[in-house]
């Protein structure tokens, strides 16, 4: 619904502002990174607060006032000068579908790990212009959407009927594995069967880091070898955030398209 409302209004704005709760702010921006595309070519600041702006301490009022300019601001030749979905929080502004909310008790709720920071406020305004995205403004949107992921966080001590139950008993079309370390597991005899049962029965399957701060580099680990044998998606470093949204609209596409289109950077989002 936002993605439709943003993409009506396109024509009408310069830029665009969503006052967003905290807690899905990070899967939301993911979202509209995806589902916007290249071809919308503006400013969309997602932010909001942690204490409720009409509390004195506030930390709603300043990030407001900083996304209006964020999604202001001009180059010399009177375009935008931030073209992606980006996460405005605490005097640092991110690419959207590279937070995660960190905190539920500092202002600075959100990070980024694995991208540096686009911008940050101070006495000036400063945008790394070099970390901008720089989309295809000839990119169609993308708007279908298979809500039917799941989550299945691997740890020691988990049974094999457990994770069978997680990968076809919830009868999920996509499931985001969450691996240890560099896409790791623990050494069990019994994984390689569950992963190719998965296959079999045409569940897509991609990890993730339970490490936040994640290499997208093979693992060299006997336990990761077999994750990567059993054709699991690599996530190139991204969020589990954004993994859920992106495993969502990739099973929206045909069967033949669904591999390529996961490893792909729609919107910056990996490696």
């Amino acid at each position: 619904a936002m993605a439709d409302a943003l993409w009506a209004a396109r024509d009408e704005f310069d830029g665009f502002v969503v006052l967003h709760g905290t807690d899905t702010m990070a899967y939301t921006a993911s979202a509209l990174s995806f589902m916007l595309g290249g071809s919308f070519g503006k400013p969309v600041v997602l932010t909001g607060s942690q204490v409720p702006l009409g509390v004195l301490r506030s930390d709603g009022r300043d990030n407001l006032l900083t996304s209006l300019e964020i999604a202001m601001l001009r180059d010399a030749q009177g375009g935008p000068q931030v073209r992606e979905v980006t996460v405005f929080f605490e005097n640092r502004l991110f690419r959207g579908n590279r937070v995660y909310k960190h905190s539920a008790r500092q202002f600075d709720a959100f990070h980024s790990p694995n991208y540096p920071e686009l911008g940050r406020s101070g006495v000036e305004l400063v945008l790394h212009r070099k970390r901008l995205w720089q989309p295809n403004l000839g990119e169609e949107r993308r708007t279908g959407l298979n809500p039917n992921v799941a989550v299945a966080t691997l740890t020691p001590g988990m049974t094999e009927s457990a994770l069978r139950a997680m990968l076809l008993g919830s009868r999920a079309d996509g499931v985001v594995l969450q691996t240890l370390g560099s896409g790791n597991a623990p050494a069990w005899p019994w994984l390689a069967d569950v992963l190719a049962e998965a296959h079999a029965a045409g569940v897509r399957v991609a990890h993730v880091s339970q490490c936040r701060a994640a290499s997208p580099a093979p693992s060299n680990y006997a336990s990761g070898k077999v994750i990567q044998a059993a054709g699991v998606w690599e996530s190139g470093g991204m969020t589990l955030e954004a993994a859920v949204v992106k495993m969502m609209l990739v099973l929206a596409l045909a069967p033949e398209r669904q591999a390529q289109a996961w490893s792909a950077s729609w919107a910056g989002e990996r490696d």
